[in-house]
Formats: structure tokens, sequence, C-alpha cells
């Protein structure tokens, strides 16, 4: 089975080298802005659209690029016309085209244009023009570059590689997945659950937040083009790629705890709440807390880094209907709608968490089809763990024993699946936390 991986590594760049990424992407930033006035040339006169190849042949040798670069962007920019155009057409008119002009653009390296030569990779500008050496890491993962992608400082390299078929497992235990904000997996097979904290992870985001609003309000009152904005810019962006690399390792741990949950117990179908199946239209306001945390999820990231590590193990991600998953009981069917993290039904009086409701009922739907009442329940014992430890989070004192936060902190080889520990410690008693 073939197997295709995004890797992000950061370079340092000699100040020869740096200039080189900046006049590629400098000259990649053009291409884009001249593709968007052409496309928005077209739009106000009702022509058609050039098509790929009239656009390439119309930039051939016109930028100090490589060829297969001026094609890969080319490529981009018509697939994004097609994107919009395609929601369009299926009643989403707020989808936009390509809009704004870029003076700095991510240039598209080929795989058949790449060259290595020991550990440096060569990044191919055009005849004539000396090629950008990057240094690769020693712990360079196996497999075929296909494709590679500088940014500024940061380098996202595509690799395909061939790994072996998954075994399918003898059984065919299903499981069910709620995603939320507050635990951003609860994972159960109908008689086990695992929970694993999100607090950490909102943490991180919030104190992005305020980190940059601080900053854009010292930036407000310094004259354009001044040393004092650009060092604030580069401030900006450091505190934005720290909060981006904190938030990545977690949703990679989160990813991983719900995979060896699925393969200690045998679940072999893992059903998942679609949130892609929501209606934005029809629903109330929410507070200036709610849109934050709103803006700030991950959802669909957690979903792809589940869907091919779950692949490895030929388990299937299947995605559902989620609708008042997490306000029907479990017990009897009845529609409560809750405030708290305690599910309190009205009719019957069953109370549960109310996560677990959601991934019960989940799990119910997917199999039948529906929520059918006493089909399952929320069980009774629930592992809590935290994605991954964040050091700047714990505040242990010196005479805490250290055992004691390695195993709140929930890591991969930090206790077992079946042990349980208070839910006061990882679910409530996580520390606000500012990693900025």
């Amino acid at each position: 089975m073939q197997e295709t991986t995004v890797f992000t590594y950061r370079v340092a760049l000699s100040p020869t080298e740096w200039d080189k990424a900046s006049a590629a992407r400098r000259a990649a930033g053009d291409l884009w802005t001249r593709l968007v006035k052409i496309h928005r040339f077209c739009r106000r006169r009702h022509w058609p659209w050039p098509t790929e190849s009239q656009l390439k042949a119309h930039f051939k040798q016109r930028f100090p690029l490589h060829s297969q670069i001026v094609q890969a962007l080319i490529e981009k920019f018509c697939a994004t016309i097609d994107g919009v155009r395609t929601k369009r057409q299926n009643g989403d008119q707020q989808a936009r085209y390509p809009w704004r002009f870029r003076r700095y653009f991510n240039p598209i390296f080929k795989g058949q244009a790449l060259k290595r030569q020991g550990p440096h990779l060569l990044l191919p500008r055009g005849r004539g023009r000396e090629p950008i050496r990057v240094h690769l890491p020693e712990a360079m993962p196996p497999g075929r570059v296909v494709q590679a992608e500088l940014g500024f400082g940061e380098l996202y390299i595509t690799i395909t590689r061939e790994i072996p078929d998954p075994v399918p497992m003898a059984s065919g235990k299903a499981g069910g997945l709620d995603i939320g904000v507050i635990h951003l997996g609860m994972v159960t097979d109908g008689q086990e659950a695992l929970a694993i904290s999100g607090r950490g992870l909102r943490s991180v985001k919030q104190g992005r937040a305020k980190a940059q609003a601080k900053l854009r309000k010292k930036r407000a009152r310094t004259q354009p083009g001044s040393r004092r904005r650009q060092r604030l810019n580069r401030a900006q962006y450091r505190t934005s790629q720290k909060a981006e690399r904190v938030a990545r390792n977690a949703l990679h741990h989160a990813a991983n705890q719900i995979v060896a949950f699925c393969l200690a117990y045998g679940i072999t179908l893992l059903y998942v709440g679609d949130l892609g199946t929501l209606n934005h239209h029809q629903r109330h306001r929410r507070s200036r807390r709610t849109n934050q945390e709103v803006g700030a999820l991950e959802f669909g990231r957690l979903e792809q880094y589940l869907e091919y590590k779950l692949r490895r193990h030929g388990i299937q991600l299947v995605k559902i209907r989620e609708a008042y998953t997490s306000q029907t009981c479990p017990h009897c069917g009845h529609l409560t709608k809750v405030a708290g993290r305690t599910y309190r039904c009205r009719a019957c009086g069953y109370r549960a968490h109310r996560d677990g409701v959601g991934a019960v009922n989940i799990l119910n739907k997917g199999m039948h089809g529906a929520i059918r009442p006493g089909e399952f329940l929320v069980p009774q014992r629930i592992t809590y763990r935290r994605p991954v430890l964040l050091k700047r989070a714990l505040r242990r004192s010196p005479a805490e024993p250290r055992e004691i936060a390695g195993g709140i902190s929930g890591g991969e080889s930090g206790g077992s699946l079946r042990g349980s520990h208070d839910p006061r410690r990882s679910h409530g008693g996580s520390p606000r936390i500012s990693v900025l």
C-alpha cells in the first residue's frame, strides 16, 4: 500500500542561500499576483478563463523560476479556481476566488527537478541560476520525495513510501468517537472509554490570541517601514509558529492514543461525528468567547491524522451525522440540553459524562442508523489522559513525586489503557498555561 505524507522541517539558511530563497519566493509571489489580475480581468468582462495549457505557454520563461515551478503554481491556481466554482454551484455563494496580491509566495518544486547531494537537497531556480542548498536532517524518513515547498524558514517535503498492507483483525468490533473542545476525543467501545483532555491545547490557543493582541496593539503605534514594526512583525510570526508546533505535536499524540485504544480493545471500525454536516446558517448567535474557541479548533486536522494512522492498522474511519448525539439520553431517548460537563436526563434521571453520552450515541447511531435507547450506556470507568506533557503547564512542587506527574500526563509510555485515576487530576485540574 502506498502512503503519502507531508513532513515539515525548519531550515537554517546562510545569508547567500537566504537571498536565493527570498528571490524565488518573491518571483513566485509576482506570478501568483499576475494570475489573480488576469482572472479578475476576465471575470469583470465575462470573458472565458484561459485553460491551464494556455497559461503555461503564456508564462513560459517570463519569471526567474524553474519551468516546473511555474507549471506547479499555475496548476495550483487553476485547481483553486475549479474548487471555488464547484462550491458556488453547490450553493455556497460565500466561497471567494483568489483576490489577494502576494508579495511572497511559496514556490513548489516537483520531485523530478529535485536533486540530493549528500546531506543537502538542491532546489532548482532555472537555467543559469544557482540552486538553493537546503540541509536535510539526519532522521530523514524513508521514501521517495515527490514534491517540496519552500516557506519562510520552513521546508514542506511530500514523501511517498510503500507500507505493508494491514492485516485485518478477526473481530469486527466497532467504536464511537466524539471530538470536542474540553476533551479532544472521547472514544468508547460500549464497555471501556478513554477521554483525552483538550484543556492544555485550548490554553495554548488562548495564549497565542492574547500575545498576538498585545503585539498588534504595539504595532498600531509604529510607523510603516520602521525597524520597530519589523521587529514586532517577526515577534508575531515567532509567536504564531511556536503555538502551531505545540498544537501539531499535541494533535499527533492525541491521535496516537486513540489508535492505541482501538488496537488494545480490537476495534476495527471507528465511527466519528462529521462536523462538516452542521448547518451554520440556522445557529443562534454565539458569544465572543465561544466564537474564539470555535475559530481556534482544528477538528479537521485531528480527523486527518486519525484517518491515515488508523489505515496503517486496517481500521476504518467512518463519518456520520452527529446531530443531537450529545443531547439524547442513551437510557430512554429523551432530548435534554445540558450546559455543564455532566449529562442529567430530565425524564428518567440518568446521569453520565456529557462527552461519554455523545460517544456512545455516535456508536449506537453508526451501528443501527439511529439511536436505540438502552442499547449502549456510558461506561462506569473512564480513563482520562493528557495528549502530551506540556512542561510549562506543570507547576509541580519539589516535594511532589515525579511518578505522579508522569502518570497524569498520559503519555504513550505512561500507564496502561485499563488504568483509571481521579478525573479531577486531568479533567478539572488542568492549569491555565501560556507557552508563548
